[in-house]
C-alpha cells in the first residue's frame, strides 16, 4: 500500500494531509487548546508514551489529560463520507482486540453496520500504516526479556560440548572468545525448514552460504576436517539451520549446557 500526502512540521505540530480527499491527521501536545467548530468533524485520540489511552469526539480538560497521563494528541479528520461514531467504534474495538486499554468518552455506536464495514476498515488500514511510520502503537507492546549474555573464559575452553539436535550431531569447543571449534566428523542436518509459503528464510540462506564457503571440508552430510566458526549461533546455523537457542543445545558429557557454564548473571 502506498499513500500520497503533503505535510508541514513545526515545533509543536505535525500535519499530514492525504491526497484524494482522504482526510488529515495532526500530532500535537496533549494540552493544545482547541477551538470548537462544526466544520470537518474530528476524532481526538490522546496518547501516552506513543500508545492510545483515550478516544473521544471532543477535546478534554486538563484534569482528564492528567488522569490519563496523556502527553500527545492525535487529531484525526477522516474523509467526509465516514461517520465519526462508527469509526470511533471500530478504532476502539480494534485497539481492545489488540490488547490496548483505551478509554472512550464518546457515545459510540454499539455495532458498525455491515454496509460500512469495508469502507471503515480500508480507512483504518491506511491510518494504521501512517501511525506505524510515526512510531504510534496500534497494539500492545510486548517487551521481550533481555537477551542473555555469555562470557568466554579459559576454563570453558578445555571442555568438550556435544550437539544432538534434529539429526545433527557433533563435538565442539569454545576455544577462544570468537572461535568455536567444530571437530571433524560432525553430521549436518540436510533438510532445511521452509516457511509457510514454501520459501526459505534468512537463517537457511545464511546457513547454505556458510556451507558453500566451507564445502571443501564437507563430504555429503559429514565434515571431513575441523572447522572454526565465530559463535554458538553460527555453529547452530551451520549444523542444523538454527531455529533454536544454541546455548541450550551444546552440552557436556554430564548434560550441563554451555549456557550454564558461561551465562552472565
Amino acid at each position: 500500500m502506498t499513500l500520497d500526502f503533503t505535510g508541514t512540521i513545526s515545533k509543536d505540530c505535525l500535519t499530514l494531509t492525504f491526497a484524494s480527499d482522504r482526510g488529515e491527521i495532526q500530532l500535537l501536545p496533549a494540552t493544545t487548546k482547541m477551538k470548537a467548530t462544526t466544520e470537518s468533524p474530528k476524532i481526538f485520540v490522546y496518547l501516552k508514551a506513543q500508545q492510545p489511552t483515550l478516544i473521544t469526539q471532543t477535546a478534554v480538560n486538563q484534569k482528564l489529560i492528567t488522569e490519563y497521563q496523556a502527553d500527545q494528541l492525535l487529531l484525526i479528520t477522516p474523509p467526509w463520507e465516514l461517520e465519526i461514531p462508527y469509526l470511533i467504534a471500530m478504532l476502539h474495538q480494534t485497539w481492545t482486540d489488540n490488547g490496548l486499554k483505551v478509554a472512550i468518552l464518546t457515545e459510540n455506536a454499539s455495532k458498525v453496520p455491515a454496509n460500512q464495514q469495508k469502507t471503515l476498515s480500508d480507512y483504518q488500514e491506511e491510518l494504521f500504516l501512517v501511525l506505524k511510520a510515526l512510531g504510534i502503537y496500534t497494539a500492545k507492546v510486548r517487551h521481550k526479556p533481555a537477551k542473555a549474555q555469555h562470557r568466554w573464559n579459559k576454563a570453558v575452553s578445555t571442555i568438550s560440548f556435544f550437539i544432538d539436535h534434529e539429526g545433527a550431531t557433533g563435538e565442539a569447543q569454545w576455544q577462544k572468545r570468537n572461535e568455536m571449534l567444530l571437530k571433524k566428523g560432525a553430521q549436518l542436518k540436510m533438510n532445511p525448514p521452509l516457511k509457510k509459503d514454501g520459501s526459505i528464510g534468512f537463517d537457511v540462506r545464511f546457513a547454505e552460504k556458510l556451507r558453500g564457503d566451507l564445502a571443501a571440508k564437507i563430504s555429503g552430510d559429514r565434515t571431513t576436517e575441523d572447522i572454526v566458526l565465530k559463535s554458538v549461533n553460527e555453529l547452530g546455523l551451520f549444523l542444523y539451520y538454527g531455529g533454536t537457542n544454541g546455548w541450550l543445545v551444546l552440552k557436556d558429557q554430564a548434560g550441563k549446557t554451555i549456557d550454564e557454564y558461561t551465562v552472565v548473571k
